[in-house]
């Protein structure tokens, strides 16, 4: 229940030998199992998202993948704010779906584990 900011919540995930998690989210199975798990807790948790590239509305999973802005993980009129300070991407408990965020706040984490084929 440890609470850090983006680059942290990256960096403990790595240190497990993991990344915050991405590939999860655009698994309809698996994202439905994260959101209810969320949901049940009622935190804020990073994912493994950001804007941080260059600052337009281009947010990217962290392997890479495109997350477009219309979307149906983001929360009703999200993202907001993705051209200015709102560059990371968290799973808001108001809405239990995606919200730009600054990157500096303190969140839970949600680490992924791919896994070997």
């Amino acid at each position: 229940d440890e609470t850090m900011n983006y680059a942290d919540a990256g960096t403990y995930c790595q240190s497990r030998g993991m990344a915050l998690v991405s590939s999860a989210m655009r698994d309809s199975t698996m994202v439905k199992a994260i959101l209810a798990f969320t949901e049940v807790k009622g935190h804020d948790y990073w994912v493994g998202a950001d804007n941080l590239q260059d600052g337009a509305y281009n947010f990217l999973w962290n392997d890479g993948v495109s997350l477009p802005t219309d979307s149906d993980l983001w929360s009703p009129n999200e993202p907001s704010n993705p051209q200015s300070w709102q560059l990371c991407v968290q799973i808001w408990s108001k809405y239990n779906l995606l919200d730009d965020v600054g990157c500096g706040g303190a969140r839970r984490v949600i680490c992924e584990k791919e896994l070997d084929d």
